[in-house]
Protein backbone atom coordinates (compact mmCIF):
# COMPACT_ATOMS: atom_id res chain seq x y z
CA UNK A 1 0.00 0.00 0.00
CA UNK A 2 2.96 2.61 0.36
CA UNK A 3 4.44 2.11 -2.58
CA UNK A 4 1.20 2.64 -4.27
CA UNK A 5 0.91 5.94 -2.37
CA UNK A 6 4.33 6.73 -3.25
CA UNK A 7 3.76 6.22 -6.78
CA UNK A 8 0.73 8.25 -6.86
CA UNK A 9 2.16 10.57 -5.18
CA UNK A 10 5.30 10.92 -7.62
CA UNK A 11 2.78 11.28 -10.41
CA UNK A 12 0.63 14.06 -9.34
CA UNK A 13 4.04 15.86 -8.21
CA UNK A 14 5.16 15.14 -12.13
CA UNK A 15 1.74 15.79 -13.80
CA UNK A 16 2.15 19.41 -11.75
CA UNK A 17 5.41 20.31 -12.91
CA UNK A 18 4.53 19.47 -16.14
CA UNK A 19 1.25 21.92 -16.30
CA UNK A 20 3.41 24.55 -14.37
CA UNK A 21 6.23 24.25 -16.93
CA UNK A 22 3.50 24.54 -19.61
CA UNK A 23 2.29 27.94 -18.00
CA UNK A 24 5.36 29.04 -17.74
CA UNK A 25 6.02 28.24 -21.25
CA UNK A 26 2.37 29.40 -22.22
CA UNK A 27 3.15 33.21 -20.49
CA UNK A 28 6.50 33.52 -21.87
CA UNK A 29 5.13 32.90 -26.06
CA UNK A 30 2.62 35.35 -26.16
CA UNK A 31 4.58 38.07 -24.05
CA UNK A 32 3.36 39.98 -27.25
CA UNK A 33 0.17 39.09 -27.74
CA UNK A 34 -2.84 41.87 -28.92
CA UNK A 35 -4.99 42.39 -25.52
CA UNK A 36 -8.44 42.80 -25.91
CA UNK A 37 -10.27 43.53 -29.22
CA UNK A 38 -8.69 43.20 -32.78
CA UNK A 39 -7.33 45.59 -34.55
CA UNK A 40 -9.33 47.16 -37.31
CA UNK A 41 -8.04 47.02 -41.21
CA UNK A 42 -8.76 49.49 -43.66
CA UNK A 43 -9.47 46.95 -46.08
CA UNK A 44 -13.21 45.61 -46.85
CA UNK A 45 -14.88 42.82 -45.97
CA UNK A 46 -15.70 41.25 -49.64
CA UNK A 47 -11.78 40.60 -50.09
Amino acid sequence: MKGFLKFMSTMLAVFTAVIGALAVFDRLSNKNRIKGEYLECDTSDSE
